[in-house]
């Protein structure tokens, strides 16, 4: 079996939700899920893993010689492991300037394409990147958006353009190159058994029945929030309140204002029907 499995989505799709299902899946059935431990699984655009591989340091090299390497260091990766290796990631699917993707299939089982409604990611978004929410549906739209551009700054992560919330998910369902399979934040929130006994099948991981229901019971939302409230998680933004925050599927509609609503709509009726989520409710 090819090893690397993508868990691509754009920013508050459920990416998260995911790698703490996997890693409390794959552990002991004694141990407690960290979720600032998520083994098992890695991001694709982390700088510091790029530098280790390549030997030299990614800040030295324009995003584009970075874009040509990025294969190549995913190779690297995927031959430290037996597999499954989880790889998070944020990009949309795209191709580098050698006209070759910059995620090889010939190294990945599987792409999870992970979607959530766009009028759900806007507040959570939000909240997470401190913005408006006026904001935060620009972004959605943004054809050219991306994050850690070059800057005084040294980001700990590589540069990685997302485009549109559309574009974003069309890049990866329209690939060709590599296995996809698509799993909707609604679709787990409403029946999370099914839906990660259906992802274990496809991961190609064995299901086993207790292990299911114990990384469903220690990946609820209810758990990872109190989890944060209580130890913290590394990857919550300041001076976002939490990374946590409410984990429902329709709580956009008593956040977002009906002409907010109706410019997310505008920007992303396609693929939003395409997806299976009703433009007249």
């Amino acid at each position: 079996m090819k090893p690397l499995v993508w868990l691509a989505s754009y920013p508050k799709s459920g990416n998260t939700w995911l790698r703490a299902f996997f890693a409390a899946y794959q552990a002991a059935p004694d141990d407690v899920l960290d979720i600032n431990q998520l083994n098992g699984s890695m991001h694709a655009a982390d700088r510091s893993l790029f530098d280790r591989v390549i030997g030299f340091a990614a800040s030295d090299l324009t995003p584009d010689e970075i874009d040509r390497l990025r294969p190549e260091v995913y190779r690297s990766l995927a031959g430290e492991v037996p597999g499954p290796l989880f790889m998070k990631v944020h990009d949309c699917w795209r191709r580098n300037g050698l006209g070759l993707s910059i995620f090889p299939a010939d190294i990945s089982h599987v792409a999870l394409c992970i979607v959530r409604n766009p009028l759900a990611i806007v507040p959570s978004l939000a909240s997470h990147s401190s913005i408006s929410i006026d904001q935060a549906i620009e972004q959605l739209a943004n054809e050219q958006y991306s994050t850690a551009r070059s800057g005084h700054k040294l980001k700990s992560q590589l540069h990685q353009p997302m485009g549109s919330w559309s574009q974003h998910v069309a890049s990866w369902l329209t690939q060709s190159e590599m296995a996809v399979h698509t799993v909707r934040y609604e679709d787990l929130c409403a029946d999370p058994v099914q839906q990660f006994r259906s992802l274990l099948e496809v991961t190609g991981l064995a299901v086993d029945e207790g292990r299911l229901t114990r990384a469903i019971a220690q990946t609820s939302f209810d758990r990872l929030q109190a989890t944060e409230d209580a130890q913290g998680f590394k990857e919550r933004l300041a001076p976002a309140a939490r990374f946590f925050r409410q984990g429902k599927a329709d709580g956009w509609r008593a956040e977002l204002s009906a002409p907010q609503i109706s410019r997310v709509v505008a920007s992303h009726a396609e693929w939003m029907q395409r997806l299976g989520y009703d433009l007249e409710s």
